[in-house]
């Protein structure tokens, strides 16, 4: 590979997005001690305000259901969150957040805000809109893309 050929895309998103996570996490660590890691984030970042199933969290995240049931655990003996029985079908449960879980999420949303101004202040917010704006078209751009042939 030639030294000159710029990053992929790729390298760049996973690069941004680990400084984002590693800034947040920092902040939150400053914030909320050290119970919190990255991988709870997943929880954090697909739990529904009315509470989410273990299963549906798990898909969301693209992981298994044993693996986001470890983090669920975990986030629960720490206080962020509770299973409650689910109306639904009260054999099943929903994970909550609870108060602590609640403040949790509105101090990582200050946190959010923050950062995203500090990359504003550096970007400008019209460089800012058309980056929200790409990534977003991404997704629909690759699940356009026939599978097992080249564009």
């Amino acid at each position: 590979m030639s030294m000159d050929r710029p990053p992929t895309l790729l390298k760049l998103l996973v690069q941004a997005t680990d400084a984002y996570e590693r800034e947040l996490n920092d902040r939150l660590r400053a914030g909320l001690g050290t119970d919190l890691r990255p991988a709870h984030y997943a929880v954090f970042r697909y739990l529904e305000p009315g509470g989410s199933r273990v299963t549906a969290l798990a898909e969301a995240a693209g992981m298994t259901q044993q693996s986001m049931g470890e983090l669920v655990t975990h986030l629960e003996r720490s206080g962020y969150v509770e299973r409650r029985p689910d109306p639904a079908d009260r054999r099943a449960r929903l994970i909550v957040a609870t108060a602590a879980g609640a403040k949790a999420l509105a101090l990582a949303g200050e946190h959010i805000r923050r950062i995203e101004e500090a990359i504003a202040a550096e970007l400008g917010g019209v460089t800012l809109g058309e980056v929200r704006t790409a990534l977003a078209r991404i997704p629909g751009v690759i699940a356009d893309q026939p599978v097992g042939r080249e564009p």
